[in-house]
């Protein structure tokens, strides 16, 4: 089997230990599932006789009232990474610009391509600066950022980050911005207004993170290009979002008291896990998300993490990163404490 290269993979872990982690390595709503959310799933499995609307025309309004964009320029797929592959099969993008570190998907994706990347520095804390202009050049096909950007958790400043929209359009080159995590940011600023500014700027997003839902699968794209919105229903099976992705799609755009409370819980919990992470010694970079990368010498951490029941990412696979720098999501008190206690146990030589 080939490796596996996300968080999230309690299975490996479950069958090395014979027991389920506390999962740090996948940043999801710690929460959980709301209520209404919950019913709508439960509720769809009557209608699991039937094929799935191949243009998931329910889900497209109800994303479409919440976040003023018209339906048909929202393509819905089988999670964010169903997305970003028809993408890649429709643009065929001869040369892309990356930021390294940033997602692995979109590396993964545009195989055969000339990869250029725009390398973030730990001694800017990994910041998005202005030198990523000058990478933007007329020979480009595309660009794809992460805002926030992940492993990270940075967020590209609004001002920089139309700035780089303008720069794309000045040179005719494709902008993708993932702003899945963009949810758990209070107060972050989406590009979504600037769709018709920018036609060739392609937003991505998914339900995945914020409603706890990663085992659904639904995410999707949002563009003025209706040409290339075209084109992804032609990139592959028509029946990609299940009939309960779709219902689920529909609550979640609903639940948006849901997305602000939860935003400003987990800025409170991010301070209390920065402030206890600090005081474990570790390097902790400045994040915006859910999630926060930090950095120690001790590069067997993941491992001997797990052998104290948490699980958190290795971010050692990374492009642009090396061994020694971690990720951890941010969820409830009591799981950083967790945290804590077992950084407090390996310091002193008991793990």
């Amino acid at each position: 089997m080939p490796e596996y290269v996300h968080g999230g993979d309690v299975y490996s872990y479950a069958a090395r230990f014979g027991a389920a982690p506390v999962d740090l390595s996948a940043n999801i709503n710690p929460y959980g599932v709301p209520e209404s959310v919950k019913q709508a799933m439960h509720d769809a499995i009557e209608n699991c006789t039937q094929y799935p609307d191949p243009f998931c025309r329910a889900a497209r309004q109800a994303i479409s009232e919440v976040e003023g964009v018209a339906p048909d320029r929202i393509y819905c797929g089988s999670g964010a990474a169903d997305v970003l592959d028809r993408l890649a099969a429709v643009l065929r993008p001869k040369t892309a610009l990356l930021l390294a570190p940033t997602f692995a998907e979109y590396e993964r994706t545009l195989t055969g391509a000339d990869l250029r990347f725009h390398t973030l520095r730990a001694d800017e804390n990994f910041a998005v600066t202005e030198g990523i202009l000058q990478n933007i050049t007329s020979d480009l096909d595309a660009v794809y950022l992460c805002n926030p950007n992940n492993p990270t958790g940075r967020t590209i400043a609004p001002a920089l980050l139309r700035e780089i929209a303008a720069r794309c359009a000045e040179v005719g080159v494709r902008l993708i911005v993932d702003e899945c995590f963009l949810d758990f940011v209070s107060g972050g600023e989406t590009l979504v207004p600037y769709l018709d500014t920018f036609p060739s700027l392609v937003l991505l997003r998914a339900y995945t993170k914020m409603y706890a839902v990663p085992g659904v699968r639904f995410g999707w794209c949002m563009t003025a290009d209706a040409a290339l919105i075209e084109s992804l229903y032609c990139a592959g099976q028509p029946w990609n979002v299940s009939v309960i992705a779709q219902a689920c799609a529909v609550a979640c755009a609903w639940e948006r008291d849901y997305a602000a409370q939860t935003a400003q819980r987990i800025a409170a919990e991010r301070v209390y896990l920065t402030e206890g992470l600090t005081a474990c010694g570790v390097t902790v970079f400045p994040g915006e998300a859910n999630f926060l990368l930090f950095h120690t010498s001790d590069t067997d951490l993941q491992d001997k993490l797990a052998r104290h029941g948490i699980l958190v990412r290795d971010c050692s696979n990374y492009r642009g990163l090396t061994c020694g720098y971690y990720r951890t999501a941010v969820k409830t008190r009591n799981e950083s404490e967790m945290l804590f206690a077992a950084l407090d146990e390996i310091r002193k030589g008991r793990g």
